[in-house]
């Protein structure tokens, strides 16, 4: 998702003769469904099965990654992005439910993920200029969505894998917390999550743009 700041910053401002304040709210859509979508990719998942619908994130995004890369207006780049935020909202709700529902010492392992998960953001905008230069800002896009094809197969045989192996406790195996009602919940979770919100899509915006203005 943030390969698009990258690419708008260093190719597409110049390219289509566009400013990179025009386009920016073209990737405002595809945040907006990464949002909105997942409520029910989180039902989905209850329902058909987490590793199921994780497979379908990375055969997905991969997809909307290559479909992307072959835009050639902005309209057809914010339908793209479109298509990424709806695969991309799969990412946290199913992958941290299966991180945290079957295994013991589930810290160390939300930590894992929240390292690879942050130097994914941070080097999003380097590994994309490298290719920018390299071969052009369409390869940013495709080489990023064939990574993503590639990975479903081995996830799936590794989650067919630990299928198979005894629960070892967890989220799913602990008492349930008694957190009080549930709009005080919603409450907290909002005031937390609107600052980050702001925060986090605001800067990685920004930040690309330095890469051309040198800072």
């Amino acid at each position: 998702m943030l390969i698009f700041a990258t690419v708008a910053a260093l190719a597409l401002s110049a390219g289509w003769q566009m400013s990179y304040a025009e386009l920016l709210p073209y990737g405002a859509p595809g945040f907006a469904v990464f949002a909105l979508c997942a409520l029910p990719m989180g039902i989905l998942a209850d329902r058909w099965g987490r590793d199921r619908v994780m497979v379908v994130f990375f055969v997905g995004i991969g997809l909307a990654s290559i479909v992307t890369g072959f835009a050639q207006t902005p309209l057809q780049m914010g339908a793209g992005l479109l298509l990424i935020g709806i695969f991309g909202s799969i990412y946290h709700q199913v992958g941290l439910a299966i991180v945290t529902a079957r295994w013991k010492k589930t810290g160390i392992r939300m930590a894992v993920n929240g390292v690879w998960r942050n130097l994914g953001v941070a080097s999003a905008a380097l590994v994309t200029g490298f290719m920018i230069d390299l071969a052009g800002w369409r390869a940013a896009f495709f080489v990023a969505g064939v990574v993503s094809i590639l990975f479903a197969l081995p996830y799936l045989r590794v989650a067919c894998e630990v299928q198979s192996l005894p629960p070892q406790g967890g989220a799913a195996a602990a008492k349930p917390a008694n957190y009080g009602p549930l709009w005080k919940v919603i409450l907290c979770v909002y005031m937390t999550a609107t600052p980050g919100s702001i925060v986090f899509p605001s800067t990685t915006a920004r930040c690309p743009r330095y890469l051309r203005s040198g800072w």
